[in-house]
């Protein structure tokens, strides 16, 4: 007999695994990982720790420093991943499958802790921020890279959510700078500013028909709305969205993506 339908929610190893986060990366933030390093002023012999590293966005930058990385994620896939590519380029990283809600490490592990658009995906914000704070040295920095809710994908995340009829925290509140305050200033410096990175493609169209297929939360969405004969609406939403952060005249695409970058010093 064949098995019957599922109907319990992906867990988020599962969003995560789906599609290619690795390609959608490379093509839509590139260098983003390495602003965060940057940011953070990762030097020479430091313990690093990049949360929700996805395959290396902020890890390998690290590495390539000279720190001594260590990358986690939920997801296995992302994680094998992202040892394929260290192993590529000739970087050593250690990469641990875990929860940033939880972070199987010993407190004051690290001297700095990155994550570059991925703990604001966590779903108990409280949880990941102490989590954070917890496992970073006193001296230490915390460097974050968020979506902004104003910006292109954070109206993108939010119509999706929408249309999915999705409850609860929201990931957007990460880019906000009072939200980020009030996560971590009562533990010390908190400093913030806001960027843009620039996606491309032939078209809006273009654009979201990737992202669709690629980046492993909307490819999601586009499968469980596909069931209920919602997804084309949606899709539609997304290209108006995408045609109005259109920032070139022509037939190529791009649009300018905003997002929030923190630095913490613990105290």
């Amino acid at each position: 007999m064949p098995n019957p339908p599922r109907t319990s929610a992906p867990t988020a190893a599962e969003i995560w695994a789906a599609g290619d986060y690795a390609d959608v990366c490379d093509r839509m933030i590139p260098g983003l990982g390495a602003r965060l390093v940057e940011v953070a002023t990762v030097r020479r012999g430091e313990e690093v720790l990049d949360v929700a590293a996805g395959t290396g966005n902020a890890a390998l930058p690290a590495a390539r420093h000279g720190a001594a990385v260590t990358a986690l994620d939920i997801t296995p896939a992302l994680l094998e991943a992202g040892a394929g590519r260290a192993a590529a380029a000739g970087l050593e990283v250690n990469w641990v499958h875990g929860d940033a809600q939880d972070l199987p490490f010993a407190a004051a592990s690290f001297d700095r802790v990155l994550s570059c658009l991925g703990v604001q995906f966590c779903a108990d914000r409280a949880a990941a921020a102490a989590e954070l704070l917890r496992v970073c040295r006193p001296g230490g920095r915390i460097a974050l890279i968020a979506w902004t809710p104003e910006g292109f994908i954070g109206q993108v995340l939010a119509a999706v959510s929408r249309a999915s009829g999705a409850t609860g925290s929201s990931p957007l509140e990460w880019g906000r700078e009072d939200v980020v305050e009030e996560l971590f200033g009562d533990a010390g410096e908190v400093t913030t500013s806001r960027g843009q990175v620039e996606m491309a493609d032939e078209s809006a169209a273009a654009w979201v028909d990737y992202m669709a297929a690629a980046y492993g939360p909307l490819l999601r969405a586009r499968l469980a709305l596909r069931e209920r004969g919602a997804w084309e609406p949606l899709r539609a939403e997304l290209c108006d969205i995408a045609a109005d952060h259109d920032a070139r005249d022509g037939s190529a695409f791009a649009a300018s993506a905003e997002y929030l970058c923190a630095l913490i010093a613990p105290e």
